[in-house]
């Protein structure tokens, strides 16, 4: 009777010391998925690979939010009765003999008041350097330059704008927002 106590105990011994001894699978690596093209606002440089889920900022609409109340001399922008500006908007990738996008002039624009203009086609932004410029359009001379700066679309995207402020020789400040929707 002590032997077969004694063969069982052993028996239980070493199939407890064999499971708690076998060795375990080792465990891959989780990868992560995400879009990993630069050009897309939603990309995710700790991703692995690409799970195509990249989505693509298209303009929609384009805002001058402020400008100067005055030109770079500190007069008025017109010498009729309404002084306010007459706006246009002009904005191109750096380096670009053409504009993407040239707005339609909107006429006695108050300097704090929003000036906004649809987009006429969805323009796909990318992450390169856009340059932008803004003038005070005069029928009967030449425009007056308002404000102008660059930008990168993709590194400013966020929430559905794009935000960035330009600057005149006098140091004045004109805030552009781009609104853009995603989509592939």
């Amino acid at each position: 009777m002590k032997l077969i106590q004694s063969t069982t105990l052993l028996l239980a011994s070493a199939l407890i010391m064999g499971t708690s001894c076998k060795k375990k699978e080792p465990v891959e690596d989780e990868k992560i998925g995400g879009c990993l093209d630069p050009n897309s606002p939603v990309y995710n440089s700790a991703a692995d690979f690409d799970d195509e889920s990249c989505l693509y900022a298209y303009t929609s609409s384009y805002e001058i939010t402020y400008h100067p109340e005055k030109d770079e001399s500190g007069s008025n922008w017109d010498f009729a009765v309404n002084t306010d500006a007459d706006l246009i908007l002009r904005i191109k990738e750096q380096g670009a003999a053409n504009w993407m996008f040239e707005s339609a002039v909107i006429d006695d624009q108050a300097h704090n008041s929003p000036a906004v203009w649809t987009a006429p086609t969805l323009i796909k932004l990318e992450s390169k350097t856009y340059e932008w410029e803004l003038y005070d359009y005069d029928a009967t001379s030449g425009d007056d330059f308002v404000s102008s700066g660059s930008f990168n679309a993709i590194t400013l995207a966020s929430n559905g704008s794009i935000i960035t402020t330009g600057t005149n020789s006098s140091g004045n400040q004109t805030q552009l927002k781009i609104s853009y929707t995603l989509d592939d």
